[in-house]
């Protein structure tokens, strides 16, 4: 069934010194085929291709996207299948562990719609796609009155005045989580899914208690979570203050405000990978808020849904054009799947609300607001979405909106039009090597961007001296810039970039960085810890403790609650140095000034981290000023390689009765 060079266990063996496949893709195929006493390379070469592709983040392996003549993407290729797609589908199924979703007994493998899972991932995406279709068919209330839906329509028209848009979405999205237990809240940075959000639990703590949670996924993401509720609330506070809604100031006071990672809410075991709260042991809340679900797995979006209670609400806020997940699946992306249309002259996607007519009317009722345009016969999971179209962080004019939105266009000439127009707030620095006198090449580009990082980084540590200690404030300071990197290693990844920086400010002065732990060193923290409260991506800074006579250095971190966590270094769990940090590790912050650096000739591996996701949450993190440092070449084909991961969640929740 196929043709190989060599044996399919050398052919392991050499795909994973090529780097075409992990060592845990490796042994998964080779234990499967000792445990199932099944020798056929096809089986054998299956295996390895599921546990590759969920190595890739993918939740299953889509047999119609496997290259029959190439397997593996070889350059020359080693390996060939000779079936074709249903003769394919026909053999897998023969092999013992491969089942389908109608056997009686569970099959290690599960074949279902053409795509191959691993058991457990099959019934994470099955389950999901379950509970968010129970949540999304859910409404909160029964009929409701006239007069109830005059009143919360009243109470709308008080939390959003007037606006010169068509469509007020922020409005349309509170009046949709108002009537369904399922709202998902999307659209990029500064479209106000914050505020909408302060505004909704404004609205839902009137005249009922609820128990509230409000989680991230990350303790960086959190805190910014916190920091984002705390300012909204007294935004408006001040806005009900001059409308003369006094009478309800009490309801301010019941949004909280302390934020948590998803991995406290659910309650960590020390030493096991299971949770407190489970289906069995449900979670105490009423309404479950979760900011930044772009970085929410579908293993972690399983323990959450199964772990809410049978009457809560779910909230999920974030930007589906980011960065998906770390681990596998792109639950969000898939969620507002079916949202998207693409045109059929210009092929540029857009996102179109979907809303059953019965929905649509409601809505209508509440915002005062004609929907029927968006109305549809098939709606699925639509009524309880809303995206969020108009950014008040960046003006129409702004060129770091118009940026972001060219690259997640993928319009490479608008790309270019951008960059050339010269905006204030935006800066290309271009890769130069040029040969020095001893023969060896320097980046002229690379210069630039280390004497911007001293000037930038030098304020906060000409601070360390100058505000005797206050360490809130020096942490402020460090995080108004920061450099992002497409990877790890390298040059130009966060390893280079980051012994770079150090030498230069070393150079200048500004550092001594002869002991591991030198006054001003910004540590990333790369492992949970639960004892100390400290999570993987939490940043802090190594500076004087303004309370210990000696003056001793201690780890400083802002916490999810905006409290100051101190920690002796020597107790601090595995971390390094971030002057420069992965664009994946930025998700959830957000900075004055970022600076982007891309390679200058990119390995295949390389260039397979590249995408559009990637240059669009790197813009996105920089509230005033983008820099880049790159080629044009390398910039615009990231932006056209759009992240696709292998998943039938959107098929279930979009296409599936």
């Amino acid at each position: 069934m196929i043709t190989t060079t060599l044996p399919i266990n050398e052919l392991l063996k050499q795909w994973q010194n090529e780097r075409l496949l992990t060592s845990l893709d490796r042994h998964f195929a080779l234990e499967m085929t000792k445990q199932h006493h099944d020798s056929s390379p096809l089986f054998t070469l299956i295996c390895a291709l599921v546990s590759q592709h969920l190595s890739s983040q993918h939740t299953c392996l889509p047999l119609k996207q496997i290259d029959l003549t190439n397997p593996f993407k070889e350059q020359s290729s080693q390996c060939q299948i000779n079936l074709d797609l249903s003769q394919l589908e026909q053999a897998l199924l023969a092999f013992d562990a491969i089942g389908t979703p109608e056997d009686e007994e569970p099959k290690p493998l599960i074949m279902d719609k053409g795509n191959l899972y691993l058991q457990r991932y099959y019934h994470y995406e099955k389950e999901v796609a379950g509970a968010l279709k129970r949540l999304a068919h859910s409404p909160q209330t029964s009929e409701q009155s006239d007069a109830s839906i005059e009143q919360a329509s009243e109470l709308l028209s008080k939390l959003f005045p007037p606006t010169e848009q068509q469509y007020d979405w922020q409005k349309i999205a509170t009046a949709t989580a108002m009537t369904k237990k399922l709202a998902v809240i999307t659209g990029g940075p500064g479209t106000g899914k914050t505020t909408t959000v302060t505004k909704l639990l404004y609205l839902l703590c009137e005249g009922q208690e609820l128990t509230i949670r409000l989680v991230a996924p990350t303790g960086k993401a959190a805190a910014r979570l916190s920091e984002s509720i705390k300012a909204s609330k007294q935004r408006l506070a001040n806005d009900l203050s001059q409308a003369g809604v006094a009478d309800l100031d009490k309801n301010i006071a019941n949004i909280p405000e302390e934020a948590a990672t998803l991995h406290r809410l659910l309650g960590v075991i020390p030493n096991s990978h299971q949770f407190r709260h489970h289906k069995d042991n449900p979670l105490r809340l009423d309404l479950l808020v979760i900011d930044e679900a772009s970085m929410v797995d579908l293993p972690m979006m399983h323990k959450v849904l199964s772990a809410l209670p049978e009457h809560a609400r779910l909230i999920l806020l974030g930007d589906q054009d980011q960065l998906a997940s770390v681990e596998a699946g792109a639950v969000l992306a898939d969620i507002c799947q079916g949202l998207k249309q693409v045109s059929k002259t210009t092929k540029q996607s857009r996102w179109h609300m979907r809303y059953s007519q019965s929905q649509a009317e409601l809505l209508s009722q509440l915002t005062s607001t004609e929907l029927s345009e968006f109305i549809n016969p098939n709606p699925k999971i639509g009524d309880s979405l809303c995206m969020l179209m108009h950014s008040h962080r960046f003006k129409g004019d702004a060129g770091i909106g118009q940026l972001a939105a060219a690259v997640n266009h993928a319009n490479i000439a608008r790309i270019a039009q951008v960059w050339q127009t010269g905006y204030q707030e935006l800066q290309w620095i271009e890769h130069g090597l040029v040969n020095t006198h001893s023969s060896a090449q320097t980046n002229t580009g690379l210069e630039s961007l280390l004497a911007q990082a001293v000037q930038q980084y030098g304020v906060y540590l000409a601070q360390i001296s100058q505000t005797q200690g206050d360490a809130e404030a020096i942490i402020d300071c460090f995080n108004q810039y920061r450099i992002l990197c497409a990877m790890r290693a390298g040059e130009y990844g966060v390893e280079g970039i980051n012994q770079g920086v150090t030498m230069a400010l070393a150079a200048q002065g500004l550092i001594n960085p002869e002991q591991e732990f030198y006054a001003g060193r910004p540590i990333i923290i790369q492992s949970n810890d639960y004892n100390l409260g400290l999570f993987n991506g939490d940043i802090g800074l190594i500076l004087p403790d303004n309370h210990s006579e000696t003056g001793r250095l201690m780890a400083h971190f802002i916490q999810a609650d905006g409290s100051l966590l101190k920690v002796l270094p020597a107790r601090l769990p595995s971390h390094e140095t971030c002057y420069a940090m992965t664009v994946h590790k930025s998700q959830g912050s957000e900075f004055s000034h970022v600076s982007l650096v891309l390679p200058i000739r990119p390995s295949i591996a390389q260039q397979q981290l590249l995408s559009k996701e990637l240059i669009y949450t790197a813009i996105t993190r920089a509230k005033h000023h983008f820099t880049c440092l790159g080629s044009q070449r390398v910039f615009e084909h990231a932006s056209t390689c759009l992240t696709q991961r292998a998943s039938g969640l959107a098929q279930r929740l979009w296409r599936e009765e």
